[in-house]
């Protein structure tokens, strides 16, 4: 069984924000279409069909951007390719709408062996959680340009633990509205 390019960009796409995860940083499309070199139209996709599915959250506007839902650690690998593989239909007799002509159909035990082998495939890779399919954050944020996303340290209060490794979102400027001066024509 082989997963589509969109199941492998969408992959690229939450690893990227679980990479960013703890920073509390937004994304844009544009940082993860630099950072892996893929097509932009295809993450524009993919990030809104994410959106629309859950699994991230996407913030409009000029200061918005995309990030996960929940921690990295609460979302499997198995939820992120059910949500984008449409299909998982090995061999032409599993799929519900096709049109089989086998003379040995009623007689075969591969479709019954197909489907054990892709439940237990889905049923590995629902163990699996974003956070566990990248080996070392820190690694991976040096590889896609994100060498400097640190979480800093922030003071929570008393009923919650002393220190957590949160990041405030980054403070942007905002630039003064321009001033929009009238042309005066002199009459003649």
């Amino acid at each position: 069984m082989r997963l589509t390019v969109y199941t492998d960009y969408a992959l690229r796409v939450m690893m990227y924000l679980a990479v960013k995860h703890k920073s509390g940083e937004l994304s844009t499309i544009d940082d993860i279409v630099a950072a892996y070199k893929i097509s932009r139209a295809h993450v524009a996709k993919i990030v809104y069909d994410l959106g629309v599915n859950g699994m991230i959250v996407t913030v409009r506007g000029r200061m918005g951007g995309i990030k996960l839902a929940c921690a990295p650690e609460d979302i499997s690998i198995g939820a992120i390719v059910r949500s984008t593989e449409k299909d998982f239909a090995v061999v032409e007799c599993h799929d519900a709408n096709a049109l089989v002509d086998c003379a040995i159909l009623p007689f075969c035990n591969l479709k019954s062996g197909f489907k054990r082998a892709i439940d237990a495939f889905l049923s590995e890779l629902d163990q699996m959680t974003l956070a566990a399919s990248i080996k070392s954050m820190s690694s991976a944020a040096g590889a896609l340009g994100l060498a400097g996303v640190q979480p800093v340290k922030v003071a929570l209060p008393k009923s919650r633990a002393k220190s957590a490794d949160v990041a405030p979102a980054p403070k942007r400027r905002v630039a003064a509205p321009l001033k929009r001066t009238a042309k005066k024509t002199a009459a003649k």
